[in-house]
This record gives C-alpha cells, structure tokens and sequence, in this order.
C-alpha cells in the first residue's frame, strides 16, 4: 500500500471513541440510565419511606430501571440497528418521539414490580404527573440518542467529502504528473537509433543506461510523493545528460545546491516541466545551442530553485508568439494543489537575454523520499 493509500485511508479510519457510533451511543445507553437510578436513589434517600424496612425499596427501583433500560434499549436496537450506525434526520426524530410512546409502558412497569415484589399495587400517579416526576427521562433519553446519531451523520458526510476531494486531488495531481511531453521519448530513441547507425555504440549505450534510469526514476514515484532535493536533481542530471548528447554537447549544464539542502522535500519531478520547456523554447531552436543553470537555495524558511536558460526569452504578455507549453502552468498547478498558497512560481526575463523560472516553497527537511504530499495544508 502507498502512503497516498494510506493516507486516504486514514481520513475514513476511526481515531477516537466518538468515532466508534456502537460503542458511543449504546456507551451513553448504560450511562444514561445509570445517572438515572442514581438520581432517583439520591431522592429517594433524601426523603425516605416509614415502611422503608417492610419493602424492598432498591430492590423495586432496580428492575423500575432495568425496565426503562430494556425498552428504550429495544428502541434504539430497532432505529437505529443493533450497532447504532443507521442515522438520518427521520431516525433521530423517531427516536425522541418512540422514547414518549414507551411512556405508558414504562409507568406500568412502576405498578408491576411492586405487586411482582410485595403482592400489592401502589396508586397510579395520573400520567401527566408520572411524566413530571419519573417519566422526564425519556425524552432526555431520546433528544441525546438523536443529538449523538446526528453527530455520527455529519461525521459519515464529512468524511464522505473528505475522501472525495483526497481522490479527486490524487487524480488531478495523476494528470499534471503524466504530462510529460511524448516528444521527449521519441526524440530520444531516435537519437540513440542515429548513434547506432552512425556505429557510435559507447554514446549510444551511455544514452540508453541515462533513459533507463531516468524512466526507472520517474516511473516508481507516484505523483503524491515528495522526493529528496538530490534525488530530484539526479533525475534532472540524466535527462539533461541525455538532451546535451542529442544536442552534441552543445548544451551546457550546471547545477548549484547550497550545503545542507540534500535532504529538503519537494514534490517528485516538479522541475521536470519546467525543463522540458527551457529546452524546447530556449535549447531546440538555435542551431548553436545554449545552456541551462539549475539552482536551489534557502531563503528563510523558503527554498528555492532557480532555472535560467540564455534563450529568447518570454515575448511580452498579449503577443501571439507568448508561449504557450503546459510546462509552467502544469507546475503552478501542482504547487497550488499541494501547498495552497504556501508555494508558487514566477516567470521572468534576464537581461540582456533568456528566461528565469523561480519556485518557492517551504522548507522541509524531515521525513525524506517516499513522505506522501501534505494534501489541503
């Protein structure tokens, strides 16, 4: 399982008791009535019976609340099913109003366990009154069963949105991850086909040994992974490798990481499009090459990779030669998915010539390599 998975999983996974609806609702059921014969004790003791000693007084308060305790048990069996999952606005009110209907139950079960006990039936309160003075518990009972059943509902919906909008945001991030650009891979076999038939063999397996692992690279991250800044600039270094050996050697590589930046955290082949792009507009149109500078370094809290080529650079904003590759956009996308304005990305020209492209994003340093992407931070 990936930590995307996990991950996802985690949003649906119970994380305390009030995420257990068995255990919460039919927990409260015992505690109710519990707190319910405690405080018809209390009361009783307060002002004790003459004939305390003739009559089993507990003994008959007991099975008085064993009887509310079963029925309205049977109640919330019924509603909302034996492990109380089953809530929507209708169950939670069938509950308050089925916990009044049990009234007339209930305030027989005053009169038969005294007549069961001591052979004798006290005189029935009138209902109104059983209702002040015993019979109050019921709907109390009711309104915290449909107030704990609504709170399980809004959990359920919640969740329900929660893993929606995970998956919805693997599947875009899926999409801006498989972007690449499909010109990329023929180019390059087509170059390795030329080295063959020109018998340049060692440039030829050079090329393919980079491929080989670049695509290895690429292809085993998934597109919620965080990858370490030197893994990431690794990558980067062989498919530029293998551009500058389709390009003979006419494009110039460097690339500068400030100490102590190995092991920063960011999202898995990022910079990718962004290359992509400095080499199709920057590298592929002169016939003398050029060269690209890739650069990370902390700023704050922030870090920050710089990518610069010596092209044309960016044609102002409206003319019709303004590019238009997926290859910023598709990184502005993908930072805006996954830090939510913590990060971006801005486009710029040098003087006299060519292209700056700046990311910023923070810096994290902890949790390195296959770490998932901190989705909605």
């Amino acid at each position: 399982m990936t930590n995307g998975e996990v991950e996802r999983g985690a949003i649906g996974a119970p994380r305390g008791l009030l995420d257990h609806p068995a255990w919460t609702r039919w927990g409260a059921h015992v505690a109710f009535w519990l707190m319910y014969f405690a405080i018809r004790t209390a009361a009783a003791a307060a002002d004790p019976p003459d004939d305390a000693s003739d009559f089993p007084y507990l003994l008959n308060r007991i099975l008085v609340v064993a009887s509310y305790f079963v029925l309205t048990g049977a109640l919330l069996a019924i509603i909302a099913g034996p492990r109380a999952s089953r809530s929507n606005w209708a169950r939670n009110l069938a509950l308050v109003l089925g916990a009044l209907a049990l009234a007339p139950l209930t305030q027989y079960s005053e009169q038969v366990w005294p007549r069961w006990l001591a052979g004798f039936s006290p005189e029935p309160y009138p209902f109104v009154i059983y209702l002040f003075q015993f019979g109050w518990a019921l709907p109390l009972w009711g309104l915290t069963q449909a107030l704990l059943g609504y709170h399980f509902e809004t959990m359920t919906q919640a969740r329900a949105v929660a893993r929606a909008q995970a998956l919805a945001y693997d599947a875009q991030l899926k999409m801006l991850h498989y972007q690449i650009n499909p010109h990329f891979l023929f180019n390059t076999l087509n170059a390795i086909s030329t080295l063959v038939l020109e018998k340049r063999n060692a440039q030829a397996e050079s090329m393919i040994l980079k491929l080989a692992g670049f695509l290895r690279y690429s292809l085993d991250r998934q597109p919620t992974e965080m990858a370490a800044l030197t893994a990431e600039m690794d990558a980067q270094r062989k498919y530029l490798e293998i551009e500058r050996t389709r390009f003979d050697d006419k494009l110039q590589v460097r690339f500068s990481i400030e100490p102590g930046l190995e092991n920063a955290r960011l999202p898995s082949l990022i910079l990718q499009p962004i290359l992509e792009n400095a080499i199709k507009y920057a590298i592929t149109p002169r016939t003398e090459g050029g060269s690209i500078d890739v650069a990370a370094y902390r700023d704050g809290d922030l870090l920050r990779i710089s990518i610069e080529d010596d092209g044309p650079g960016l044609p102002p904003e409206g003319d019709t030669r303004r590019r238009r590759g997926v290859g910023l956009a598709n990184a502005r996308e993908r930072l805006e998915l996954i830090y939510a304005g913590r990060a971006g990305l801005t486009a710029r020209n040098r003087e006299p010539n060519g292209c700056r492209v700046e990311i910023w994003l923070p810096l994290e340093e902890e949790r390195v390599g296959r770490a998932a992407a901190p989705a909605f931070s």
